[in-house]
């Protein structure tokens, strides 16, 4: 049956109440349940589906999807670039199926629980305690609404899946002997020539739309890392950049494995190729 009308103010009283009820909540703990009104005025939990691709599926009947997160924050309540006064923030999120964003949480060192509400045009808070998680933008996309994440620069993607792909071919030369040997930056020029994302997005105008495109379709490559075309769809390019943002290994964690396999002339090889494209700038 189509969902009756769930408002920011109900939706916002039932945080507070799961709040009270929920008690302590592990930082790490994440979890989505739907909301649904009844003609009545009463609200009421129901399940939500996580299928194993990642997409969910809210309910029909649901007016609203919580979603309970934790972000680490700037203190003052923005997110923290430069990791300065940084506290975990938890939160209680109610995403609307009209859009609307409500959620409530305790500030650091406050005895009060504090609320936001993106229906009310005076709350200025409320743009920047919106959660940018996974979690919450998985709530959003249920009901074909927005991700809202930063989206790391192209050429990031561009730096890891390339170190992805000659870090494997490294590590299988390194044990392809009877004993490990140390690899040169010679035996991966082949490896390193190709295009990181595979030939159809061989073009050096690579975009993340045209990535996100390629995921669609089932052509992307990401070295041992795969996406479900099905995921790829139900996400927008921004959660999807955020995924794969998540799932790869980081630069650094990819650059010291080369270390291992090929010590400081391996490292060096590889920091000065990436520089040269402009896909790694070395701290």
């Amino acid at each position: 049956m189509p969902a009756s009308r769930l408002d920011a103010a109900t939706a916002l009283d039932v945080l507070r109440q799961l709040h009270d009820q929920l008690g302590p909540v592990d930082p790490d703990a994440r979890a989505i349940v739907a909301l649904q009104a009844t003609d009545n005025g009463a609200v009421s939990l129901i399940d939500v589906t996580l299928h194993d691709n990642g997409i969910l599926e809210a309910p029909e009947e649901a007016g609203g999807l919580v979603v309970v997160t934790a972000e680490d924050v700037a203190a003052e309540g923005t997110a923290a670039a430069d990791g300065t006064d940084v506290v975990t923030l938890q939160q209680l999120v109610c995403v609307l199926r009209n859009g609307d964003e409500v959620g409530v949480y305790r500030p650091h060192g406050a005895d009060e629980l504090a609320s936001w509400s993106t229906a009310d045009p005076d709350d200025l808070d409320a743009s920047a305690l919106r959660p940018r998680d996974p979690a919450a933008n998985t709530a959003r996309r249920a009901f074909g609404r927005a991700s809202l994440a930063a989206v790391p620069p192209i050429t990031d993607l561009l730096a890891r899946t390339w170190l992805l792909n000659v870090g494997r071919d490294a590590l299988e030369r390194f044990d392809a002997e009877d004993e490990p040997h140390e690899v040169e930056p010679a035996e991966l020029r082949e490896v390193a020539s190709r295009p990181p994302l595979g030939a159809a997005l061989a073009d050096d105008t690579v975009t993340w739309e045209a990535v996100h495109r390629a995921a669609c379709e089932g052509s992307l490559e990401l070295g041992p890392f795969t996406v479900d075309p099905a995921h790829a769809r139900w996400l927008d390019t921004t959660g999807f950049a955020q995924l794969l943002d998540r799932t790869l290994p980081a630069i650094e964690q990819l650059l010291g494995t080369l270390r291992v396999v090929g010590e400081d002339e391996l490292l060096s090889w590889a920091i000065d190729w990436l520089a040269a494209r402009d896909w790694y700038e070395p701290a």
